[in-house]
């Protein structure tokens, strides 16, 4: 296995969650192999704050084998909840409730991913990997041929020196340092123009707390459920936000936007702008009015949107976030890290054996961006423009959930040899599930606009706690919960077309959101 003249087998470009899965991977069945990880940062900062899947659920726990780790130092999530109100003044007991009704069956996180990111790199090299850290990546020169890649690393406080490697693994995340070096970037955000804004908030009121269960004793009823370790999302015409609890007993808050329809209030920053948002709906006056943001800690992206056109050639590699990212809405983000890293894993290990992987490299070529094309146009696509409406939203979760177990869940879990090296929905019958996905979410933007035209969008956005009969799982009962969607979907259809415009009721949406001009950095207070 050993390769030709090279200081390292493998250099990988950040040693965040992608970086170190890779390495901890290539390491711990081939300790013989010379990994090199290159982390710019002296510590991981805490990030969004991150919920996961069911999809990337199953990668930490049955191919990273965190599961340990992670019930001792993690929040187990207790499935997605989504709020919808008419008006800021509502009652809660008044709100409509989308959510489950008891505990999750497959194994999901709140994480707080600058601890796992730590954990993860010092499980790396525990298994051997090298860590270079801090260190600046200042030149690529990627080879054409059987000739090592060079790449000149600047350690913090040292001397430049160059590194060779046989191959090049680019896991740097958002900076996406191959993409950009190698122009293989493309940004969406025409098509898809969403920003965001998050912070860490502490003494917060959570929804299971005494004193949000005596002032709305609803919250008792209904749901059986834990509350506050579910990754809770407030709906909005054009936006949503999310509150993800940590293990330190702070929550990741942030609010996620599409400029064509809606813009968070004005203020003079953008945490001001979040916490003005927050209030503007009952769920997150009742959690935030009195809680302290960590102004240190608040970060503004105005797009979240993009995807390089290739990710892999000779003997390098794009996985993870610097490969693309598409929309929070469901965090799915870390289930193509998963996918991506273990096929590059894979690929470099027949690679180092002597394999041809051309086919390989081909393949990931044509099946990350048909992939990520298709995921975005079966969830994300104009969704914004029925965010806000709690029946249509209602269809939407079952179906996207049902479809979700149905394929992705299901086949990581029954035949996880295969399906870590494929990306999600390739073949035939993903195609045709990606293909119905993105026609019934069609469907729903447009019920969505026709719905605000007729001054009915939103009608059920009280009186109504929608629980799912089943608990999602990847058998026939994700084809019923699939099925219950598409009725209620069928329903919505007649019901708009029936419906008369109701001037009266009619509420505009907020209106066209100026151009916006600060860069996706982050913002500090």
């Amino acid at each position: 296995m050993k390769p030709a003249a090279a200081d390292y087998d493998v250099m990988i470009l950040g040693g965040a969650f992608s970086g170190a899965s890779a390495g901890i991977i290539l390491k711990r069945d081939h300790p013989e192999l010379r990994v090199l990880i290159v982390e710019r940062t002296t510590q991981f900062d805490r990030k969004v704050g991150e919920s996961t899947s069911e999809v990337a659920g199953c990668f930490l726990t049955r191919v990273l084998h965190q599961s340990g780790y992670l019930s001792a130092r993690h929040y187990q999530k207790h499935g997605l909840r989504m709020w919808f109100c008419k008006s800021p003044d509502d009652s809660v007991c008044d709100l409509t409730e989308i959510g489950p009704r008891f505990q999750a069956r497959l194994p999901t996180y709140q994480l707080d991913r600058s601890l796992l990111d730590e954990h993860l790199l010092a499980e790396a090299q525990g298994y051997g990997c090298e860590v270079m850290r801090p260190a600046t990546v200042r030149t690529i020169t990627l080879s054409e041929g059987e000739s090592p890649h060079t790449v000149e690393i600047t350690p913090q406080g040292g001397q430049a020196r160059t590194v060779s490697a046989r191959w090049v693994v680019d896991a740097s995340g958002k900076a996406a340092v191959l993409a950009k070096k190698l122009g293989l970037m493309h940004s969406y955000a025409d098509e898809h123009p969403t920003s965001s804004i998050w912070c860490r908030y502490s003494n917060v009121n959570d929804l299971d707390s005494f004193k949000s269960r005596q002032m709305f004793p609803s919250l008792m009823k209904e749901v059986k459920n834990i509350r506050s370790t579910a990754t809770n999302h407030l709906m909005g015409h054009g936006w949503w936000s999310w509150i993800i609890p940590l293990s330190d007993r702070s929550f990741s808050v942030g609010v996620t936007w599409d400029r064509r329809v809606y813009n968070p209030p004005e203020g003079p920053n953008p945490l001001a702008r979040l916490h003005a948002h927050l209030m503007t709906h009952p769920v997150g006056r009742l959690m935030f009015e009195h809680a302290k943001p960590d102004e240190d800690d608040v970060f503004y992206y105005k797009n979240l949107i993009y995807r390089a056109d290739r990710v892999a050639g000779n003997r390098w590699v794009i996985v993870g976030d610097a490969a693309g990212f598409m929309d929070p809405l469901y965090s799915h983000g870390l289930d193509f890290c998963g996918h991506t890293v273990s096929a590059a894993t894979a690929m470099i290990l027949r690679e180092l054996k002597g394999e041809c992987v051309k086919e390989t490299v081909d393949y990931l070529n044509m099946a990350y961006p048909r992939s990520w094309r298709l995921w975005f146009e079966a969830l994300y696509k104009d969704k914004y423009f029925y965010l806000g409406d709690a029946e249509l939203m209602h269809a939407a979760f079952l179906m996207d959930l049902g479809t979700y177990f149905i394929g992705p869940v299901r086949l990581v879990y029954d035949d996880p040899e295969h399906e870590w090296n494929r990306m999600p929905y390739h073949g035939r019958p993903g195609g045709v599930f990606g293909s119905f996905m993105a026609f019934y979410n069609r469907r729903l933007s447009h019920l969505g606009r026709e719905r605000m035209r007729k001054g009915i969008y939103g009608a059920k956005n009280h009186g109504h706690v929608w629980c799912p009969r089943f608990s999602f799982s990847p058998d026939t009962s994700a084809v019923r919960l699939l099925w219950d969607g598409i009725k209620i979907w069928l329903k919505a259809e007649i019901t708009t077309a029936l419906a008369s415009p109701v001037p009266s009721m009619r509420r505009e949406a907020s209106g066209q959101v100026p151009v916006e001009t600060m860069e996706p950095v982050p913002a500090k207070g």
